[in-house]
């Protein structure tokens, strides 16, 4: 193998490598880069630029047209959803605590009182 093609492979290596690397972007970057794709018009070009896969773009833009769709609708979000169900599960909880807690009690009652009826040890 010449140099050329040897150059010309461990590139190529480097790039697929750079395309490769998770990258995390935050909510603001990823709005940006869907502002940019929706100026230029070329997806590809634009997910070159950032070391996305074109698809990475649409799943963006997919998303972000779906939680405005619910939004718009009054649809609560998934997590909203979540904490509402955790809600009721930590209310539900809490009235069995306090069934188990006032049970005790009147055990407790009901020993003291037969307790204090009978004496040990006279019988």
């Amino acid at each position: 193998m010449t140099e050329e093609e040897e150059g010309c492979k461990m590139s190529t290596e480097l790039r697929m490598e750079e395309l490769k690397k998770p990258k995390k972007y935050t909510v603001e970057q990823k709005l940006g880069i869907l502002r940019e794709w929706e100026k230029r018009g070329n997806g590809v070009e634009i997910a070159k630029q950032y070391g996305l896969h074109p698809y990475t773009l649409y799943r963006w833009k997919k998303r972000l047209e779906q939680g405005a769709r619910e939004w718009l609708k009054g649809s609560k979000p998934r997590q909203a959803l979540a904490l509402q169900r955790l809600e009721e599960e930590n209310r539900q909880l809490k009235d069995t605590l306090a069934a188990v807690t006032q049970e005790l009690m009147l055990l407790k009652k009901e020993t003291r009182w037969g307790s204090a009826g009978t004496r040990r040890g006279s019988g």
